[in-house]
């Protein structure tokens, strides 16, 4: 199974594509992809999507539609998914890539709460999306900074083990039509 990991964060170092890494350790049966292009997406304005899209645009769309299944991580940025993640689905909408894809949308903050406002966010935007946002794969870590470790690996088992079957969740969804 193929999944492409997309992380909201353009932070050096950041809690979500750390997340997103240890998802991929955690889940050795698929491949995984992380698109790492978020700065090189343009600011989207419906007059600006036009055939042929612009480079990164069109490579984002590529990937998505080659993917098996998508992984959304999202920090929280007043209580919301921050522009540039928005900016990205934005993007991508008007293509259709994402009808029927099996997404899990997930979050991961320093806060108690684990951005779960902004996960709600992402997972209601990318179900007007019409992607197929698999419940079970939902996840928010809360307490992220202090949950990975320097190597971005998660010392609490239990926190693993939630991993693990939110994966296990999107691979079994990616695996029925």
């Amino acid at each position: 199974m193929r999944i492409l990991a997309l992380s909201g964060s353009l932070r050096a170092g950041s809690l979500n594509a750390r997340l997103l890494r240890e998802a991929a350790r955690l889940a050795p049966d698929c491949t995984f992809e992380f698109w790492e292009r978020l700065d090189d997406l343009p600011h989207f304005s419906p007059e600006r999507d036009i055939d042929p899209p612009p480079e990164p645009v069109a490579d984002l769309r590529t990937r998505i539609q080659a993917a098996d299944a998508l992984l959304v991580c999202t920090p929280e940025y007043i209580h919301a998914m921050p522009a540039v993640l928005k900016n990205l689905l934005e993007w991508v909408v008007s293509s259709g890539a994402c009808v029927g894809k099996p997404t899990a949308a997930w979050s991961a903050s320093p806060s108690p709460e684990g951005g779960a406002k902004a996960q709600a966010s992402l997972a209601h935007t990318l179900e007007v999306m019409s992607a197929r946002v698999v419940p079970e794969a939902a996840l928010c870590l809360t307490l992220a900074a202090s949950s990975l470790d320097a190597e971005g690996h998660l010392a609490d088992p239990a926190q693993a083990a939630r991993v693990k079957t939110a994966m296990q969740a999107l691979i079994a969804a990616g695996m029925t039509p």
